[in-house]
């Protein structure tokens, strides 16, 4: 089911936010137990066997976490270690058999069938939760929770398909009565206009953007120059707001039902370094990248150096890369930031200089926009051959591949694309309107025309899935 659907829009969530207000008034813990079924049956509508999946995820792991209960250092760390390897295994055979195969092929071992599985929806988010708990749990810092807890945490219907990652000792907290501060129709309205906000940015924006994106992308051996950086950035406006879309909707769909989950994007093209990018996109990943992935790497070195936060650098965003999907584009997404990080660290520690703020902002949204043609890209020679474009070309201003964009209906797409490019760069963020929120008449009738006018494009045009389903 997706957020940007009538399906979601109209029934799911005001049955589930209506359900939940009216329960709430009796028992949180009953109010809790109907949140934990409605996520299990949103997980499961499109595709019920999933469920299975999910379910046996959530048993395991907390089954791990309870035996950790007052066991020594010794044990807690054995019962981390098989966590660690049956959650990466249990990734790894849905996600990656197919592409560690081929890699063996490629070097000379008898080709045989390689296995199709389908993957479970939102593997690879709520898989990452759960090695976030279990390393929680082995430190100590929260203590194992009721099953009842853990299930209602991985499941949520907010977060349980495309994040953003959240911590057990942020969401489970907010589940116990004694912790639940009465949840009032403030909140529930900040929640909607928050939902209406991200509804928005995706079936006007972002979808608008995808589809002129996925038209040139079609064609993209015979881009010129010009056509290169048109049809990326389009991409990349396109994956911004969908993704930050998303989120709006998925931090909101939490705030009506008094759960509060992290935000996830800070206006990141606004940034100057790719340091700073990644401090305001994806929030949640670059959070679990520094916590559970370059820190532990960096302290596996005897001493902490230039050369060894480099090296930690490039496999830290190598494997973030990875978990992007079973490819090599993503791989090489991740190492190119990874690359990039190194030299920010670099100039950060020996030059010592800031760029003019036009410089600096250039250079790194071009970056960025380049390492995004990576992750378009159905494979690496498409890849090589768009990001030579950009730069040289037989035919540099050639529109050839633009000139076909009037076919999806130009017209109706020019006040979204030009109100999206400007709203990516400038103007406040969706968190910064949230915190400023102050309900009032004006108010829900801002969220109302968002919602109408959102309904009225999902009604007009072909729903798009989010770009972040496939991981």
């Amino acid at each position: 089911m997706l957020f940007s659907s009538f399906t979601y829009v109209l029934f799911f969530l005001p049955l589930v936010v209506l359900g939940h207000a009216i329960l709430r008034r009796g028992s949180l813990r009953v109010a809790q137990a109907f949140l934990l079924v409605s996520s299990l049956v949103f997980y499961g509508w499109s595709k019920p066997g999933n469920l299975g999946f999910l379910i046996g995820s959530i048993v395991v792991n907390w089954l791990l976490a309870r035996a950790m209960t007052g066991a020594d250092e010794a044990r807690r760390k054995r019962l981390l270690r098989l966590g660690l390897v049956l959650n990466i295994a249990f990734l790894c055979v849905f996600k990656y058999t197919g592409f560690f195969l081929r890699g063996l092929f490629a070097v000379g071992v008898p080709h045989f069938a390689v296995p199709s599985w389908e993957l479970p929806l939102g593997i690879s988010f709520f898989t990452i939760q759960q090695i976030m708990y279990l390393v929680d749990c082995a430190e100590g810092l929260v203590p194992p929770s009721s099953l009842f807890d853990h299930a209602t945490f991985v499941s949520f219907f907010a977060y349980v398909t495309s994040g953003p990652l959240a911590r057990a000792k942020l969401v489970v907290k907010q589940l116990s009565a004694s912790a639940t501060t009465e949840l009032g129709a403030t909140q529930r309205a900040r929640g909607l206009y928050l939902f209406s906000i991200g509804l928005f940015k995706k079936v006007l924006f972002a979808d608008s953007f995808g589809r002129v994106a996925d038209l040139g992308w079609k064609s993209a051996a015979g881009w010129s120059t010009l056509e290169t950086w048109v049809f990326s950035i389009a991409y990349s406006l396109q994956l911004y707001f969908d993704f930050s879309g998303y989120t709006d909707m998925a931090v909101g769909s939490a705030l009506m039902v008094g759960i509060e989950i992290p935000r996830n994007f800070n206006s990141p093209y606004r940034s100057r370094t790719v340091t700073e990018f990644w401090q305001r996109w994806h929030m949640s990943l670059s959070s679990f990248i520094t916590t559970y992935l370059y820190t532990p790497i960096l302290q596996s070195f005897k001493k902490a150096t230039l050369g060894t936060a480099a090296i930690t650098s490039l496999l830290a965003m190598g494997i973030a890369g990875l978990w992007h999907g079973p490819a090599m584009t993503y791989v090489v997404f991740g190492l190119l930031h990874g690359l990039a990080l190194v030299v920010n660290q670099v100039w950060k520690k020996k030059v010592k200089k800031k760029l003019p703020f036009p410089l600096a902002w250039g250079l790194t949204f071009a970056f960025v926009n380049v390492a995004f043609v990576f992750f378009r890209a159905p494979d690496l020679a498409t890849a090589a051959h768009v990001t030579a474009r950009m730069v040289s070309g037989a035919a540099p201003l050639g529109m050839k591949v633009l000139s076909t964009v009037r076919t999806i209906g130009i017209v109706t797409l020019v006040p979204p694309l030009a109100a999206g490019a400007v709203l990516a760069f400038l103007g406040a963020n969706s968190d910064e309107l949230a915190g400023r929120f102050r309900s009032s008449v004006l108010q829900a009738c801002v969220s109302a025309a968002l919602i109408l006018v959102s309904l009225l494009y999902m009604n007009s045009n072909i729903g798009q899935a989010f770009v972040y389903n496939n991981f």
